[in-house]
């Protein structure tokens, strides 16, 4: 399963994103069910956020019921919120990722089935490491 960086969703929904035919591709391909993709509930609040920003409120909500029907595709919630958050600040102190990245980051390094971290965002590469970053064509990140 992969996790996806919410800016995948993003560039995937907006056609003048400059990433968007790349992630389009990955996104029909988790919603025909090709993929088994998972988010953080703070993923999608960011994709929420995102969109009713630079579109609309309407279409945002629209867009977020959407997503989260799709068969293939979950939303991930923290059990124990703070020991969730310690580590959050403690792999933004070791590896200098914002606090956004940082929850993506622990997000998907706790899940166990996940075993690629899918994003646009050259940040990622600081956990390289802990789990496979790829860009949506599965090209690994620069």
């Amino acid at each position: 399963m992969d996790y996806i960086d919410s800016c995948v969703i993003i560039a995937a929904y907006f056609p003048n994103d400059p990433n968007h035919e790349i992630a389009e591709k990955y996104f029909e391909e988790l919603k025909l069910g090709k993929r088994k993709g998972i988010i953080s509930i703070f993923g999608i609040c960011e994709i929420a956020g995102f969109i009713s920003r630079n579109s609309s409120p309407e279409d945002s909500l629209k867009f977020i019921k959407e997503l989260i029907k799709l068969p293939n595709f979950y939303i991930w919630y923290a059990l124990d919120f703070k020991e969730f958050m310690n580590s959050c600040t403690s792999l933004a102190i070791s590896r200098g990722l914002s606090g956004a990245d940082s929850i993506h980051a622990i997000s998907s390094l706790s899940i166990l089935e996940v075993k690629r971290f899918i994003t646009l965002d050259s940040h990622f590469r600081k956990i390289g490491d802990l789990i496979e970053v790829v860009k949506p064509d599965g090209n690994m990140l620069l």
